[in-house]
């Protein structure tokens, strides 16, 4: 009997610690407990899949850029000189506000001539204030200080959307080295000196029909995207137009609501494999299936053969003078040797320019 009833405490204490979490959440330690890592802290459950949100929009939902020409005043000599623009434009404000400027001659420094630009919003609204980047196009030597007169903004279609004024303010105001002409001093910002003048409409569907264009388009990822449309909609009419997929909004229900679901889907993109170098910082970003065919690559004395195949391999250096053998095949692999024998970024870039034009670098490479 006592036999009996411990065997049965014990199946009853095993069935506890196995069971899964009464919401089905994921694994589970002891006494039905989340199953945890050194340290206490809960396994996370893992997510698959990008949201929609990140790499795709919906038709009507985006910003806008508006231009303007305007004045900066007020600066401390360090205005345009040689440019007549600003003189002949501070002229015809100063005759607009009824001021006879015929009979002086006006050869101030503290005028520099701007333009100004901005990116607004989708749905921005009248009286919405947003900030405006302003760039010198005379000989000015800084903007640090200066106030933008009142500048009216301009869509593409020549409509005035906004209107800017403000104190102008430059990345290197605040630095040690002040003086005019210092680096970042002809171009500023005036933040939050926009003002919205009218609103910005934007259609989010035409006849009840809304369309989803890709960022960065992939056929490999517009049809994964209706695929998953598919499974969780129940959408079938699905029609591909222009790039873009269209899919009406069900009869009854909210095109809010039902965009807000379509952009918490996730789903796994995919993309042509590229090479991202910033030849400034010497920053190199690249994908991890990047792969090269065998090749030998000689650059001033120092010479690369690859030979691994593709897939297989890893960094395997074997350095004889200036010769270096890659069993692997990877772009890392190759990069892995160039790092350790102390090569430049120009010769980094030259050589993967060089596999690419070969052929056997099978990525796209952008320099920045």
């Amino acid at each position: 009997m006592r036999q009996t009833l411990f065997f049965l405490l014990l199946a009853t204490t095993l069935a506890a610690q196995t069971a899964p979490p009464p919401d089905g959440s994921g694994p589970v330690g002891p006494a039905g407990q989340p199953e945890t890592i050194a340290g206490g802290t809960p396994v996370a459950k893992k997510i698959s899949g990008v949201l929609l949100k990140n790499i795709a929009t919906i038709s009507g939902v985006r910003t806008n850029q508006l231009l303007g020409y305007g004045l900066v005043v007020g600066l401390p000599g360090s205005g345009d000189t040689r440019s007549g623009l600003a003189r002949e434009s501070i002229k015809n404000l100063l005759g607009s506000l009824e001021q006879n400027m015929t009979h002086f001659n006006l050869d101030a420094r503290n005028i520099a001539a701007v333009l100004v630009t901005a990116e607004i919003p989708a749905f921005a609204r009248k009286g919405d204030r947003f900030a405006v980047t302003v760039s010198s196009i005379g000989d000015a030597r800084s903007l640090s200080g200066g106030v933008l007169i009142q500048t009216p903004l301009y869509g593409a279609n020549r409509t005035i959307y906004a209107a800017a004024q403000g104190v102008v303010t430059t990345a290197e105001a605040n630095q040690p080295d002040d003086r005019a002409g210092a680096p970042g001093k002809t171009v500023g910002a005036v933040m939050g000196g926009a003002l919205m003048e009218r609103d910005v409409s934007a259609n989010l569907t035409e006849n009840s029909v809304i369309r989803i264009s890709l960022k960065k388009f992939d056929f490999t990822t517009l049809e994964e995207l209706r695929k998953r449309l598919r499974e969780s909609l129940g959408q079938d009419k699905l029609e591909l137009k222009n790039g873009a997929l269209e899919l009406a909004v069900p009869e009854g229900q909210d095109p809010v609501s039902f965009i807000a679901k379509i952009e918490n889907l996730r789903i796994e993109p995919s993309s042509a494999s590229r090479v991202v170098i910033n030849e400034r910082s010497g920053t190199i970003v690249m994908g991890g299936d990047l792969y090269v065919s065998p090749v030998s690559v000689t650059r001033g004395g120092l010479q690369i053969i690859v030979t691994g195949n593709a897939g297989q391999g890893h960094p395997d250096a074997a350095v004889r003078g200036e010769t270096h053998l890659v069993s692997g095949s990877s772009v890392n692999d190759i990069l892995q040797i160039l790092n350790s024998i102390g090569a430049s970024v120009k010769d980094v870039i030259a050589i993967l320019e060089a596999l690419k034009e070969a052929g056997a670098l099978h990525a796209e490479i952008v320099v920045m």
